[in-house]
């Protein structure tokens, strides 16, 4: 029975470390958000040095009131941390706009699920 708990902390805690990644949050979410936008962003072209995206999440043409923005998730989705990183270049959190770079690191891919809420 010793074994069988030692085997699976050491499975669990391996998993752990090889599914680690480059994610970033800003702000944080509370009660009342509301989900205002979803996306993939992902490279998977040819290997050079480095590659990068611009995500851009900007409110309704025309609305009234735009929802401030509370929370940002930029998920890194390749294990063991090959990534790449994310930052924000402008707007953000207790804005109504934000736009994210989205960079690699050297001779890797990225894929990144970008979360934003706000109300």
């Amino acid at each position: 029975m010793k074994t069988i708990a030692c085997c699976l902390v050491i499975f669990l805690s391996v998993s752990v470390v090889l599914i680690y990644g480059e994610s970033r949050q800003w702000g944080r979410r509370v009660s009342g958000d509301r989900l205002l936008d979803y996306a993939l962003v992902l490279n998977n072209s040819l290997p050079v040095p480095e590659k990068s995206s611009i995500y851009r999440y900007l409110p309704a043409v025309g609305s009234f009131r735009p929802p401030n923005i509370t929370a940002i998730y930029a998920r890194d989705n390749v294990p063991a941390g090959k990534g790449g990183y994310a930052g924000i270049v402008s707007g953000g959190v207790n804005q109504s706009n934000v736009t994210l770079k989205l960079t690699s690191k050297p001779y890797q891919r990225f894929n990144f699920t970008i979360e934003v809420y706000g109300k």
